[in-house]
Parts: C-alpha cells; structure tokens; sequence
C-alpha cells in the first residue's frame, strides 16, 4: 500500500524532529493529576465543636475558629495558619482538636508535607483523639493529606480501614474517594493490593480493573460489571455503582464508526507516524467486537493542513486523530470543526476551541509526577542540571515553570558542556563546592600558609533533576558521590531512558537514578495491550503507545466531557482530561537496581543514600 511506502530516516532525525514540533502546556488553570480537585481541596472533616455546647471555649477562641474556618474556605491558607496557631493551638479546650485539623489541612495545601504529618501527629496526642469519632475524623484528615500529595497507595489502605470503622450511613463520601484513589493507582500498586488477599478491597479492586482492560468497549465493560455485581451483591460497589459506570450507561451508543487518522505519512516525520499507526491499529485490533472503519489521510499529499482537514471532514467520522506536527495544530485550532478532533500535539496558549483536544507525549507530565512523588518525602530543594542540547535547555524551563507553580525552590540551574571539565565544574558550581574552594584560597592568601580542607556539599538541597540521557548521567552520579552527595538523589523524565545500560556501565552510577516511564515499555508490565514492541528504539516504542492509547481516546473521550474525573489506566500512563481538552499520562517512576528496570518507591529511593552511609 503506498501509504507504508515511507521514506526511512535516521532515528536521530526523528527524535530531533519530534522534539521540534512538541510543545510545553502552559495553562495556569491546570489542576495537576497527582491531586484530588480543586472542589475537594477545602472540604474540612466534620467537626464535634459546637460553640452553643462547648464551656470551656472562651468567646475569643470560639471567633478565632470561625475566622480561621473562613479563611481557609476562601482559599487564604497562610491566614488560616497564623489565626490557629496564634490563637488556638497553644490553648487545651476542646477546640484544639480541629483547630490541629485545620492546620495540618492548611500546611497540605500550602505544599508543605513535613508541617501537614506534623501537625497531624500533634492532633493524636490530645486526650480528644481516643475518641472513636475523632480516631476517624484523623483518619480522613490523613486520607486527604495523602490524596493531596498524590501518595494514592497509603490513602486506599487508610480508606479501607476507615470502611469498617465508620458508623452505619457515614461512608457514602469515604467510599467516593476511596473509588477515587483506586483509579489513581499504577497497575503495580495495584498488584501490591492484591497480594494483601482482603476480599472487600480486592472487590474494589477487580471494580477497577474492568475499566482498566483496554480489550473491552464500553459496554462490554458495563456488561462485566453486571455480572460482577450479581456475584457480589453486597460488595458497597454493588450496592451503590460508582458514578463511572452511571456515566457510562447513557455513553455506551456513542461508540465511533468512522475515525480518520491525519498524520504525515510520508517525508521527515513518516518513521514516527507509522509507529503510531501501528500502535492504533494494535489496539484496535485487540478489540474483540465490532469495529468502527478507519480512513488514513496523508497530510504530507496536501498543500496546507486546512485542505487535509477539509478531506477528513469529508469521511463524516465520529472523531479525527492528528495532526501531529505542532504549526499544523495551531492552524486547525483557529477553524470550526465539525468533529472533534484529538491533536497529537500541544499549543503554548490553548484557548480550548470546541471539539478540540490534546494528546502528546510532552516532559511537563512527567514534572509533574516526579515533583509529586518527591514531595511525599517532603522533597521540596532541587537544582537543574542539564546538558546544552536544545530539547534539554528547553526541558529545563519547563521544570522550573512546573516548579515555581508547586512551591518547589530551585537552588541552582547548571546547563553544562558535556567535557570531563564541563561536568566537574557544573557539579561544583551546583553544590557550592566551587565557593568552599574559593574560601580556601582566600584564607590561604590571608594567612600565608597551605590549608588542608575538604570541600563539602551544601545541605539545602533535596534532589537534582537532570536532563540528559543515560550515558550521559552515569558520568555525574559519581561526580555527586565524589563531593559527598551521595544522599542526593537524580530524578529525570523518561528522555533519560533511551536505552538498556550498556553491559560497561557500572550498577552504582546509575542505581539511584530515578525516571520516569510509560507502563507499555516497562518489562513486568501487566497492562492487558496488544503492542508488539517491533520497534528497537524506545522512542518509537512510546509513540506506538502513544497511538494505542489514542484508539482508547477516540472511544473514551464522550465519557471525559461527562465526567471530569474519568481515568483511564493506558500504555502511556493513567490518561486525565483537564478543563481544556487536554489529556494528561501519569506514568509510572522507574530506577535501576543490578541493570534492570524495575518499580521505585519514596523510602526505598530518598532513604537510599543514607543507609548506604550508616
């Protein structure tokens, strides 16, 4: 067929090309994956203090309350914190309870983990917390905490055991959120669950994995469900469906019958059209109904993108996949479109026209899910370290636009020259070795004599993001070690995995490397796809995902506009839709241990360096 007839162009071109026509999203609007919602932010526990029954509350504590409640729902945290810990946490009554409460709630919302456990742990010391209703209310506080800061593992166990332990008619709300967290689980926390063997947990459990089987169309999901419902009829799933599969009855005939795919199927950006395809087509075919027909245009065979897009539009289709390249993106976004249409690319300013949506691979995901997985450890100090390409310089602002939104300090920004003395003098500049030895000199010249020092990095940094590839990061690992900061570890996106280690590399230049990947190119994967993995780059392996996860699009998207928080576990990640039409991957965090990649974890990765030095 002549439209696989494509010209083959080095893999170096196409990664350069991609990376071209990629975008940074810079909606400020955007509420980051990791978090529960904006609408759940400052909801507060119910509280027992009632200022009409309560006598050991004076009339100031009881206005202080009032105000600092107040002021937290108007979204003023700082406020909120000032008022309580002014007035009410240093005072026992029995108001001091939630005003703890309060306070851990607006230290969670103010990004600051350490303060929110802080205060939370102060809450439980008080003779008030052995009460069984405030042992819960503590219980959910920490819930939200966790949910906030995007730990979904702990807050599913605290909510679990919050099931049994609220009185009869009290967990309509824990178990909305609890349905929640499960669906913001990776398909590895998820296997973790199951080996605990708790028949109520793994109910929700297998609730989620009918939604995450990418095999099966929507109302072949909602079929399954039944069918689990009639053998568990007791299950809180069962009693009272979680709003998805409500949503999904009134979408299950909105299946497409007609998709075009518009990509440039032949010239520079061919080679990374066709791994799309064949990611479309290895999803469509894993689908064991019957299917909606699918059109190929080839944008390259046009002279503008508006006469390609008029030629799709001719097909009358349910949903239009592409353009890929980035111009063309922003050409269409200035057009009424009749069908919508999910770009494979982003705009630096998306205005969201309508029947417009977004879906690429761009680093700012990954940002997002590192910074929150370093918070949850309290991680909020990093430095940039970057080599001088292009994309990397360009990566680098995006991490430090992401960071500024998430309260993250950025100590230092090094972008280096990739020489044996471009690194060394990046890294001493980046931990402040270079001013030690400056010191050393100055105190050398004013005294007259040889001073044996040696330089120590600075204290005031959690982690460096890095932006390179992997040959390129085993080479500063040491350099870190070298200057004693072995306990700091690298976090990176997944541009750093362009390869398997080669067999030279060294299992302790790179072990405490951590990254970020697409679940479809990770070895243990147990998503259910039907991806071939032909492709020998990792590249072009996360764009045959990414066109796998497309197809999930084309027929997911109805649900998406019904209901915000629709999730849905893919080869790119867990896929959500923000209030702009555009589509955001939580991927999983991957490192290295002996060669191989496997799964990291907050203690196992932060704690590292410190039981390497006891």
């Amino acid at each position: 067929m002549s439209l696989l007839n494509y010209r083959i162009i080095s893999l170096t071109l196409c990664a350069f090309l991609l990376s071209a026509c990629s975008s940074v999203n810079l909606t400020q609007n955007r509420v980051p994956t990791s978090n529960t919602g904006a609408s759940q932010e400052r909801t507060l526990p119910p509280s027992i203090y009632s200022p009409n029954k309560t006598s050991d509350v004076s009339t100031e504590q009881a206005n202080a309350y009032t105000a600092a409640k107040a002021s937290y729902e108007q979204g003023d945290y700082q406020n909120t914190l000032d008022i309580v810990e002014n007035t009410l946490l240093g005072t026992p009554s029995s108001i001091q309870l939630d005003a703890y409460l309060l306070a851990a709630l607006s230290a969670a919302n103010l990004d600051n983990a350490t303060n929110a456990l802080r205060y939370l742990n102060q809450a439980g010391q008080l003779p008030a917390a052995r009460h069984p209703d405030n042992q819960n209310r503590l219980q959910d506080t920490h819930a939200t905490i966790l949910e906030y800061f995007g730990n979904w593992l702990a807050a599913v166990n605290l909510r679990m055991d919050l099931t049994y332990n609220l009185p009869l008619g009290e967990g309509e709300d824990n178990q909305a959120k609890l349905w929640l967290a499960v669906q913001n689980l990776t398909q590895q926390e998820i296997s973790e669950l199951y080996i605990k063997q708790k028949p109520l947990l793994n109910g929700w459990l297998a609730v989620s994995d009918i939604l995450r089987n990418q095999a099966l169309s929507t109302e072949q999901q909602l079929t399954v469900f039944e069918r689990w419902r009639v053998d568990n009829p007791d299950h809180p799933a069962a009693l009272s469906p979680p709003l998805d599969f409500q949503v999904m009855t009134s979408v299950k005939e909105m299946a497409p019958q007609r998709i075009v795919l518009m990509l440039p199927m032949t010239g520079q950006l061919a080679r990374a059209s066709q791994a799309i395809v064949d990611g479309f087509f290895a999803s469509y075919y894993n689908q064991k109904e019957a299917k909606a027909s699918v059109h190929i245009i080839n944008v390259s065979h046009y002279s503008n993108i508006n006469d390609a897009l008029a030629a799709a539009n001719e097909k009358q289709p349910d949903v239009i996949i592409g353009p890929l390249q980035k111009n063309n993106v922003a050409q269409i976004s200035r057009l009424d479109l009749p069908y919508p249409v999910i770009a494979l690319n982003q705009l630096d300013i998306n205005q969201h026209p309508k029947n417009l949506y977004h879906f690429s691979l761009t680093a700012e995901d990954d940002i997002q899910e590192l910074i929150t997985f370093a918070k949850q450890e309290g991680a909020t100090k990093a430095a940039i370290l970057s080599i001088q390409d292009t994309w990397a310089l360009k990566q680098s602002d995006e991490f430090r636009a992401a960071a500024e939104k998430a309260n993250v300090t950025i100590t230092s920004n090094q972008a280096y020259a990739n020489t044996p003395l471009g690194r060394q003098n990046a890294v001493q500049s980046l931990l402040l070795i270079n001013e030690s030895y400056a010191r050393k000199r100055l105190v050398e010249q004013w005294s007259g004599e040889k001073v044996d020092s040696i330089a120590r990095s600075r204290k005031d940094l959690d982690y460096v993001y890095y932006i390179g590839k992997l040959d390129d990061a085993k080479q500063i690992r040491p350099l870190l070690d070298f200057y004693f900061a072995d306990q700091i570890p690298m976090l990176a996106s997944s541009t750093l995995n362009d390869s398997a280690p080669d067999r030279s590399t060294k299992d302790e230049d790179i072990e405490r490397i951590l990254f970020t990947e697409a679940p479809a190119l990770i070895p243990t994967s147990k998503i259910d796809n039907a991806l071939t993995k032909i492709q020998s780059s990792n590249i072009l392996q996360r764009l045959q995902a990414l066109g796998a996860d497309a197809y999930l699009l084309a027929n997911k998207h109805p649900l998406f506009t019904l209901l915000p928080s629709t999730k849905i576990s893919a080869n790119t990640g867990i896929i959500t839709m923000d209030e702009n039409g555009i589509f955001h991957k939580r991927p999983e965090i991957m490192t290295y241990r002996k060669g191989s990649l496997v799964h990291a974890t907050n203690n196992q990765f932060f704690q590292s360096a410190e039981d390497s030095e006891k």
